[in-house]
């Protein structure tokens, strides 16, 4: 069984660097601490510190079990708030955490003005779903779901998928381009993860791989500058470039055969009660749709 006030004694010493401070930061006993870590590393089997004048620092055991720790006690703290205060922690993918949450946020504040703390964790669609397995976060909101057991997933949201160019590009004075032409532009890819790739392959009825990604970038705002900067095009959300659109920095174009939209997804572990704040978000984001 491992104890979370050992667990925290551990973490402690590793990140002052000595017995001796971590006790300092816990205001405990020194000795205790190092009951603490003794106790520890009997119950996992494994020596997790290495002990010198100079420094305490992990054993290879110890680093593997290092963000375990972190983790166990981030959750102990989690439930704690949430019994306490009845917080919400609300995990969202790239685009949507930074292009879409924060008015759904206020609105959802001003509506239940009794919810405790709301945090937010912003991360790609795979931390996202990590972190719900782990328990991290009350409600995922992510641009895919692979119907893993033990969570209920619904669509809250179909989002416009737009082409998007800089000023100087051929096809900026358009308003829409065909799919075959858009078929053999090479694209600039975003976020791995998103299903972006996956949705256009559907849309169009191609084959993976038939798509020409000429450069791979790791977030939306990367793909905007690199853009704008004439190396290429993309498809990204809508609501991503607004501003850039509104601007004149970047053009948007819709695809003429087939308009695009990227069902965003909200996920929630299977069981909840019915009064929970994740079930209450749930709803709001269904009544927002609407």
């Amino acid at each position: 069984m491992i104890d979370l006030d050992q667990v925290r004694s551990f973490v402690a010493v590793i990140d002052a660097g000595s017995f001796r401070d971590a006790a300092g930061r816990l205001d405990i006993a020194q000795p205790t601490v190092s009951q603490h870590v003794q106790k520890l590393e009997a119950a996992v089997g494994h020596l997790l510190i290495e002990r010198s004048r100079a420094r305490a620092v992990t054993t290879p055991a110890g680093s593997r079990f290092l963000p375990l720790a972190r983790t166990l006690l981030r959750l102990a703290e989690r439930a704690a708030a949430v019994l306490d205060r009845g917080s919400l922690a609300i995990g969202a993918s790239s685009n949507i955490g930074v292009y879409l949450l924060q008015p759904l946020l206020r609105a959802f504040r001003a509506a239940q003005p009794s919810l405790g703390p709301l945090e937010i964790r912003i991360g790609t669609n795979l931390e996202t779903a990590r972190r719900l397995e782990d328990g991290e976060i009350d409600i995922g909101l992510m641009e895919w779901w692979d119907d893993r057991q033990g969570f209920e997933a619904a669509i809250w949201r179909r989002e416009k998928l737009v082409v998007i160019v800089s000023p100087e590009h051929p096809w900026a004075g358009r308003k829409s381009v065909e799919k075959a032409l858009l078929l053999r532009e090479p694209m600039i890819g975003g976020e791995p993860g998103t299903g972006t790739a996956r949705l256009l392959q559907q849309a169009f009825g191609v084959a993976a791989g038939t798509l020409r990604i000429g450069l791979e970038l790791g977030s939306t705002e990367a793909v905007k500058q690199a853009v704008r900067a004439g190396l290429g095009i993309s498809v990204t959300l809508a609501s991503a470039v607004r501003d850039e659109v509104r601007a004149g920095s970047l053009r948007a174009l819709r695809v003429r055969e087939t308009p695009l939209a990227k069902p965003l997804y909200s996920i929630v572990p299977a069981g909840l009660s019915a009064g929970s704040a994740a079930l209450q978000f749930n709803a709001f984001l269904r009544d927002a749709r609407a």
